[in-house]
C-alpha cells in the first residue's frame, strides 16, 4: 500500500480512481465521485475520515497494474473536490 501523500500528485477526481471507505469494524463500501449526484456522499465520507471513524483508500489503475492508496492528505483530497 502507498501514500497518496507520498505519491506528490495523486489524482483525486481522476475518472478511472476507484475510492473505498472502511470503517472500524471491517465493513467496505465504495464511494463514488464521478458525478455531482455523488458529491453529498463523497463529503459525508469526507467529514467520517476527518473525524478518524473510517479510513478512505484508492485503487490508480496504471498501464500494466493497479496501486493501492491510503488518502492520508485530506486537504489535498478536499481541495480536489472543492470542499474546501
Amino acid at each position: 500500500m502507498r501514500s497518496a501523500k507520498e505519491a506528490g500528485s495523486f489524482p483525486y477526481s481522476m475518472g478511472t480512481v476507484c475510492y473505498f471507505e472502511v470503517d472500524k469494524n471491517g465493513n467496505v463500501s465504495q464511494v463514488y465521485h464521478k458525478n455531482k449526484s455523488d458529491r453529498p456522499k463523497l463529503l459525508e465520507t469526507y467529514h467520517r475520515v476527518n473525524n478518524n471513524t473510517t479510513t478512505l483508500y484508492a485503487v490508480w489503475p496504471g498501464n500494466w497494474s493497479s496501486d493501492l492508496f491510503i488518502i492520508d492528505d485530506l486537504d489535498a483530497f478536499a481541495k480536489a473536490f472543492n470542499f474546501i
